[in-house]
């Protein structure tokens, strides 16, 4: 992961001198908005705030689609914020005998809420290197809240035995950064894909098994979408 990230990097720095261009005159798009959806992957402090309270990693590899609105400063800059809910739920479970060979039952339950902010600046570097095709470049930072519950019971021989509830929330931030294409279909209408990583900016080493097979802590994301421009002056 991180030799990806600096190769990416690299090849960057060096092809940004061969596509310098000088902004041409007239009126550009001054707002747009625009619709995503792709797979994010976020490494969290995770806090349980019921029975002993602890914290612990945890890691969110969740589709969530995302509605972003931004604005124009320049031909080549612009800030943009995000808005990326989900909601997520499921259950399990099954049947067996215990050691005694009486009807062992367990039933598991788990709900989660999320919500992404992210507020990026994206700076576009090669304008229209090939037809109407234009290369940006994103940085900024992400907000990142969740709650969650889950709920287990199990039964012998229809007597409970075990039943638990778990509750957890998780408010983290990460530093966020990554190219991005874009073509221009029309003066209005644009399609991208952002390949993005992060950095969550709690220390790798504030809880346990925060690296979670991960040494750099660095995951990543590609989102797919269509965004409309107008304000044009």
């Amino acid at each position: 992961m991180m030799i990806r990230f600096y190769c990416i990097g690299f090849l960057l720095f060096i092809t940004c001198p061969s596509w310098a261009q000088t902004d041409q005159p007239g009126p550009f798009p001054r707002a747009y908005v625009g619709l995503q959806y792709g797979r994010q992957d976020y490494q969290l402090l995770v806090t349980t705030t019921s029975g002993s309270p602890r914290a612990e990693a945890g890691r969110t590899n969740a589709r969530r689609p995302q509605l972003t609105v931004g604005y124009q400063f320049t031909p080549r800059l612009a800030l943009q914020a995000g808005f990326a809910p989900l909601r997520e739920s499921f259950t399990y479970g099954g049947t067996g005998t215990n050691n005694t060979g009486q009807t062992l039952v367990e039933r598991g339950q788990s709900a989660t809420r999320s919500l992404a902010l992210p507020v990026l600046a994206r700076y576009t570097f090669a304008v229209k290197p090939w037809k109407n095709l234009q290369l940006d470049m994103l940085g900024g930072t992400v907000l990142f809240w969740s709650r969650g519950k889950s709920e287990f019971t199990r039964t012998e021989n229809g007597v409970g035995t075990t039943q638990s509830v778990v509750s957890t929330q998780v408010n983290n931030a990460f530093l966020a950064a990554g190219p991005s294409a874009r073509y221009e279909a029309g003066r209005h209408l644009a399609g991208f894909v952002d390949w993005m990583f992060y950095k969550n900016v709690k220390s790798t080493t504030a809880y346990p098994g925060s690296n979670l097979g991960n040494k750099t802590g660095i995951t990543n994301s590609v989102n797919l979408g269509i965004r409309y421009q107008f304000g044009y002056r």
